[in-house]
């Protein structure tokens, strides 16, 4: 994986996040909702794309992993961004995904 592929995983997986928290407050909220669907459709339409540009250079099983990035990334803006409250077994789960993502990544 070349630094540039690694620069675009990683903008990639904060885009999905970044998405996915708009695509939330668009929904649960009464003002902004449409800038908010708008821009979270944009960054999840960007990751898919992004996506589909790394899936031709990069072997499916190398890459699928970082998918797990999101979901780190995520449970932290959860509860940065809206104020979700994490269980115990939420950060064990953190925890198991961050540590097969670095068994993968030595692999």
């Amino acid at each position: 994986m070349t630094l540039l592929q690694l620069g675009l995983v990683v903008l990639a997986q904060v885009a999905q996040v970044a998405g996915q928290v708009l695509l939330k407050q668009g929904m649960t909220r009464r003002t902004g909702r449409l800038s908010r669907v708008a821009a979270g459709t944009a960054l999840l339409t960007f990751w898919f794309l992004a996506w589909l540009q790394l899936l031709q250079g990069l072997d499916l099983s190398y890459l699928y992993p970082f998918e797990g990035l999101s979901l780190v990334l995520l449970v932290f803006a959860s509860g940065f961004f809206l104020g979700e409250r994490m269980r115990v077994s939420t950060w064990i789960g953190v925890a198991l995904i961050a540590t097969g993502m670095i068994l993968v990544g030595l692999n």
